[in-house]
């Protein structure tokens, strides 16, 4: 008789209203299978313990759930919960045996369940961090793992072909080193027919303004790059030309660059000239 009392008021005491449950994209409320209890429920039937779960869905599909609380539905959780199951109503239904007492009383997030939510964000800020790092640095051209853009690499191989012509038409040796430099520093593939084929569409006629077309719609690296390919090639020889200079000096007021960025540029033409010595045989 007892329990029959405490079943009535128990009963009572989970009479709410229902929730009403949708698939879509966004936050929406969910329902999670746990266990069958003793519950009867409107239709006689034994009613199903479900945690309520607060879901984010793409399309339908879920990619983070959380757990919310405890429902009770009749149909297994497959679709609406009838009532909701307060952590009080839990202890009363286990004390009742009417709810298997190794339940955990208080609805929450294992961990397991928590792993899988916060590493997935996790994954995705990380990876968005990464884009945005590595669109950052192409934009800015800080790129070292990729090849030059097209634009600049053009540019550079053709002053870098001046360079290589100042002293006069451009021999095996030249065609050979600037080859050679190109495909360092702009980290694309070129061969010797490509230095002949601009060599012989060099303008000998240079005025200030193609010298600013030079470096036009450049980045301050890509102007860096190509002045150290000219000076790199200037001095393969051991010595820069009268006309060989002329050009690179030049081609640094045609860029826009201040005479310490010329001699800090100079500086690392030099260097590299020991680092990795022009070797005409090599192409």
């Amino acid at each position: 008789m007892r329990t029959r009392i405490l079943l009535t008021v128990f009963l009572a005491l989970i009479s709410r209203p229902a929730y009403a449950f949708t698939n879509d994209t966004g936050y929406y409320d969910g329902l999670e299978f746990v266990a069958e209890t003793t519950i009867p429920g409107p239709d006689v039937n034994a009613m199903s313990l479900c945690y309520v779960t607060r879901d984010f869905k793409i399309l339908g599909l879920t990619l983070t759930s959380d757990i919310k609380g405890y429902a009770l539905a009749n149909d297994g959780c497959a679709t609406t919960p009838l009532r909701l199951f307060s952590e009080e109503q839990m202890i009363t239904a286990q004390s009742l045996e009417l709810i298997p007492a190794d339940i955990p009383a208080r609805a929450r997030n294992d961990l397991p369940r928590n792993l899988r939510n916060y590493g997935l964000w996790a994954a995705i800020g990380l990876a968005l961090i990464a884009v945005i790092i590595r669109r950052i640095k192409s934009l800015l051209g800080y790129d070292l793992r990729g090849p030059l853009r097209a634009k600049a690499s053009s540019r550079i191989l053709s002053t870098m072909c001046y360079a290589g012509s100042a002293a006069g038409v451009m021999a095996s040796n030249d065609i050979a080193i600037v080859a050679q430099a190109a495909r360092r520093l702009t980290r694309r593939n070129y061969q010797p027919q490509d230095i002949i084929r601009i060599a012989d569409h060099l303008d000998p006629g240079l005025s200030p303004q193609h010298y600013i077309d030079f470096g036009r719609g450049l980045r301050d690296r890509e102007k860096d790059i190509m002045m150290q390919g000219v000076l790199y090639v200037a001095m393969s020889n051991g010595r820069m030309l009268p006309g060989q200079y002329t050009f690179a000096t030049e081609l640094a007021h045609g860029l826009g660059m201040p005479a310490e960025d010329f001699r800090r540029v100079l500086k690392v033409a030099m260097n590299e000239l020991d680092t990795f010595p022009p070797n005409p045989s090599a192409s």
